[in-house]
């Protein structure tokens, strides 16, 4: 079985820029991903309960050796990544039935992630289930019954028979999987809004990063954008 954990960045309500994703490893492989995560810690003398998480980076909370160990360590580890940034502005102008309302935004997010995590258990013929960080009561259970949904029509663009049904929700910080899918997800978002600390870390990442397997193309399999004429910032090179 493979485990895709992800989580988010951005705040829906601001309706301008939103991301989703994480990484997916086999379940015989969260050992070792337990054991490098827990090492690299205790090497920086971080408690292992206490999470590890961007906003704390960002802030200088969690010392910069120890983000740096910790981002190393993600690069080496037997996970693969996926990450999917929303432009909401111009998706309310472009594509406005994905974007209505912050729930239809986080499920369209959902939905491509489901799509790519589809594909890498249909190439690895395997069955796979989604954990997610838990948001709030009231939103796991739309989340819950969206993606029954989901799961049992398949999307507009792939049938989901190889993800086990439902969701999986809990709290990030009992969770190594869902610390991780938190680096992943806001590196990958912070960095496409132009963070240079947050680029120098996704250029680390970008080898894990689910790629096409005929042409190795990152766009549009590891990192997904939508709208596809999403703006990106001005003044910046692209690190793909």
């Amino acid at each position: 079985m493979h485990l895709l954990f992800l989580d988010e960045s951005g705040q829906l309500a601001e309706r301008k820029f939103f991301a989703l994703g994480g990484v997916a490893l086999r379940d015989s492989d969260w050992h070792g991903l337990r054991d490098l995560w827990q090492t690299t810690l205790a090497e920086h003398n971080w408690p292992v309960e206490k999470e590890v998480k961007w906003h704390g980076i960002r802030k200088g909370e969690v010392p910069p050796a120890l983000a740096d160990a910790i981002v190393a360590a993600l690069a080496h580890a037997p996970l693969r990544c996926y990450v999917t940034l929303l432009d909401i502005e111009l998706g309310l102008v472009e594509a406005p039935e994905f974007f209505a309302s912050d729930e239809e935004t986080y499920a369209t997010g959902l939905m491509f992630l489901a799509e790519r995590f589809q594909m890498l258990l249909e190439a690895e013929d395997d069955v796979g289930m989604i954990v997610v960080d838990s948001r709030f009561r009231e939103d796991d259970a739309r989340l819950r019954r969206f993606f029954a949904d989901l799961t049992h029509d398949g999307s507009p663009y792939s049938k989901l028979d190889r993800i086990v049904e439902g969701l999986f929700l809990g709290p990030s910080h009992y969770s190594i999987g869902l610390q991780c899918a938190d680096l992943v997800c806001a590196i990958t978002a912070a960095a496409e809004r132009g963070g240079g600390q947050a680029r120098g870390y996704l250029k680390t990442l970008l080898p894990r990063f689910a790629t096409h397997p005929a042409t190795g193309e990152l766009e549009g399999v590891g990192i997904k954008r939508f709208p596809e004429r999403a703006r990106r910032p001005r003044g910046k090179t692209r690190l793909f």
